[in-house]
């Protein structure tokens, strides 16, 4: 069995935590006031930039220069926002004062005057408000451009560039989603983690070039056979994760059953002769008093168990 990808090191990767911390730290730095709205920005441009080592310094330039242009707009709109309140204080306090003045005073010359300094203050407010509307409605758009391109370079982060599977750091995002949505609704979450048999051979007999096109052939297959939920991940060289939600054991082994079925059916085909790839699978349901990557181990050690008994096997964890 081929080496799993390489996993960054420590000093390479961010827990939710350490990216949590990170975000307030920045938010406190700029003067921004921790908002759902400013946290969940400031979380997901740090989470894009949390890359496997083998990214390239392109993309994580990229990613890097969104959570730059994040920083700017936030700190942009806390600057416009700051300016309207002090206008509208400021304009408040002279109105108060010429209400109180318009109330307590009778002489005409008095009133007028009053009531001239309080036209002027209401059109100056007015042309605040205006000016800080326009300025917002700006940054506005700019953020909005700035979440697309976020959301472009995650999925760029977190995709196989080979197969266009997950990768385990988009598992990572996802897994997290799916283990929260199980605590709310109890729903049941499996995972199946898939060894192709004897890859090796291919890349020995025909090279890596066709390696890879196989593992592209197989990809596609489980994109056609799962469901639109099923979640397909490049768990490392030749193995495969399917994340199912909502599913229980026996579930999981229809799925995985008719994908079995419908690759045997389709073998890869290169120079007049076929290439047939077999895969041993161990299956896992999340417990209750258990996380994500407790249940990703077992069903880990129950493919082995698979592999041990003969290859082409499917196994379900203790």
């Amino acid at each position: 069995m081929n080496e799993r990808t390489a996993t960054p090191s420590p000093s390479h990767t961010l827990t939710p935590s350490d990216i949590a911390r990170v975000a307030l730290k920045r938010l406190a730095e700029l003067g921004l006031p921790p908002t759902p709205e400013n946290y969940t920005k400031f979380y997901n441009a740090i989470a894009a930039i949390k890359s496997p080592t083998d990214k390239s310094s392109e993309e994580l330039k990229s990613a890097y220069q969104v959570l730059f242009r994040v920083s700017d707009v936030l700190d942009g709109m806390n600057e416009a926002s700051g300016l309207l309140l002090e206008d509208l204080s400021r304009g408040g306090a002279v109105m108060d004062k010429s209400l109180d003045t318009l109330r307590s005073s009778n002489d005409p010359e008095q009133l007028q005057a009053v009531l001239g300094e309080l036209i002027e203050s209401t059109g100056s407010v007015r042309q605040t408000v205006s000016s800080s509307h326009r300025d917002l409605q700006e940054l506005k758009q700019a953020m909005d451009k700035i979440q697309t391109d976020l959301a472009l370079n995650r999925k760029t982060l977190e995709q196989d560039p080979l197969t266009g599977a997950l990768n385990r750091q988009g598992l990572e995002h996802l897994l997290a989603r799916e283990v929260k949505r199980v605590r709310r609704a109890a729903y049941a979450l499996t995972v199946a983690i898939l060894d192709l048999d004897e890859f090796k051979r291919v890349n020995d007999r025909h090279g890596h070039l066709v390696g890879d096109k196989v593992l592209m052939h197989f990809s596609s297959i489980a994109k056609a056979v799962l469901r639109e939920s099923d979640i397909l991940v490049r768990y490392g060289g030749e193995e495969f994760l399917v994340l199912l939600p909502e599913t229980d054991l026996n579930g999981a082994r229809f799925v995985i059953d008719r994908l079995r079925q419908v690759n045997a059916k389709t073998p890869y085909f290169y120079q007049n002769q076929h290439i047939e790839i077999r895969f041993s699978t161990g299956v896992a349901e999340l417990k209750a008093d258990e996380n994500g990557h407790a249940m990703l181990l077992r069903a880990d050690q129950a493919m082995y168990r698979a592999k041990g008994a003969g290859r082409d096997q499917m196994v379900f964890a203790d």
